[in-house]
């Protein structure tokens, strides 16, 4: 294998349980065992499988991949349900299609919950942040406001703050253009959300997207279902 194929860095955007799509993603960027693969939240929720999505990332773990999900508002929403009302699940899940992280006995199955239980907010890299959703850019302590890391559609706060590292998220849905364009102007924050889920419901959107921390080069792959 070439030198320059090893111990690459990946970050994935929003797989919302298109498993299919994931699939033929990881295979086009033929994820090898070195590599440094980075998730950056929603897995599960309103794709056809968000189980098939959970297993892929569980069974390339437990094959020795290094595979670092962050957990997004999504994980975060069951997490939540399941530590407070756990009565309410069935509904959420039947709402958001996720029934398949069901076990025989109707509650989730040990293997998810632990999973999503372990997630962390984020990654901090030599060059670059990797959270869900955004960080509180206008504190001292940028990793400071869980919440922010989870569920904003905005950003507060000046990029000064990062130190020279280039902010990576997802939870945004972006048009397939803008997020070229803020990744070949380098810009500090740099969405990679296009909405696989959306499929072809509307121009600009509908891939899941892979982006080469090494290279800066994106990876796209159309949704399929």
């Amino acid at each position: 294998m070439d030198r320059d194929t090893l111990n690459r860095h990946f970050a994935i955007g929003d797989i919302h349980g298109c498993e299919t799509t994931f699939k033929k993603l990881l295979k086009k960027i033929d994820l090898q065992p070195s590599d440094n693969l980075y998730i950056l939240g929603d897995m599960i929720d309103r794709g056809n499988s968000s189980a098939g999505v959970l297993n892929k990332i569980i069974k390339l773990r437990e094959k020795g991949y290094n595979i670092f999900p962050i957990r997004g508002n999504h994980e975060q929403m069951v997490i939540d349900i399941l530590e407070s009302d756990p009565y309410k699940i069935h509904a959420y899940l039947r709402y958001f299609h996720s029934e398949d992280l069901l076990g025989f006995k109707g509650n989730i199955r040990k293997r998810y919950r632990e999973f999503l239980s372990s997630l962390p907010y984020y990654y901090e890299l030599e060059n670059f942040i990797l959270v869900h959703a955004s960080l509180d850019l206008s504190s001292g302590n940028i990793f400071n406001d869980i919440n922010i890391m989870l569920y904003p559609k905005y950003h507060i706060g000046n990029t000064m703050n990062l130190k020279g590292k280039t902010l990576i998220h997802g939870h945004m849905v972006q048009d397939l253009k803008l997020i070229m364009k803020n990744i070949n102007e380098k810009s500090r924050i740099i969405g990679i959300d296009n909405g696989c889920v959306l499929g072809n419901t509307r121009k600009g959107v509908g891939n899941l997207l892979c982006l080469n921390l090494d290279t800066m080069e994106l990876i796209i792959q159309k949704f399929s279902d």
